[in-house]
């Protein structure tokens, strides 16, 4: 088949041509071996997370709370899209709030019924595991740094830490 000099053959040959390259890129559903990895790797993470905050939390005084605030938003820092703390109380920055579709289920959930979600998506072209953990004021320093939050622990939801894990 041969394409005429036109502008429209010239259209048809660059639409053809686009559609083979996306076909050629497209980024295929993870397989489970790739989600269990991405979970597993996910679980190890989180529990490495709960390890520095309960290192801060036994550290943090009310002599030292302003450093303690400044350590928690260097290791969440806002350029860090992998681990994130969600929420809707002051203190916040511009980065602690739901960003996508995901964040905002998974913040109401948290909110209204203490639910963690988890969902495989696909983020800006690349597979992601995803998944929320419910945070509740449970620690009395939780009130040190966030002096709207009453003395803890309590049961009070106050948002949820976003976890994300690429699948590749």
């Amino acid at each position: 088949m041969a394409f005429h000099h036109s502008k429209r053959g010239r259209r048809l040959a660059l639409v053809a041509g686009l559609g083979i390259a996306t076909m050629a890129y497209a980024s295929p559903p993870p397989t489970q071996a790739k989600i269990d990895f991405a979970v597993r790797t996910s679980d190890l993470m989180l529990a490495t997370m709960f390890a520095a905050l309960t290192q801060e939390f036994d550290e943090t005084t009310p002599q030292n709370v302003e450093e303690g605030k400044k350590s928690i938003s260097l290791i969440f820092n806002d350029q860090n899209r992998d681990m994130r703390l969600v929420g809707i109380d002051q203190p916040l920055q511009a980065n602690d709030m739901p960003l996508d579709d995901f964040e905002e289920d998974a913040l109401a959930a948290a909110l209204e019924t203490g639910t963690a979600l988890t969902r495989v998506e696909k983020v800006k072209g690349k597979w992601y595991y995803r998944r929320s953990i419910p945070l509740s004021n449970f620690r009395a320093e939780c009130a040190m740094c966030h002096s709207n939050f009453p003395a803890g622990p309590t049961p009070d939801r106050v948002g949820a830490l976003m976890l994300r894990v690429p699948t590749d």
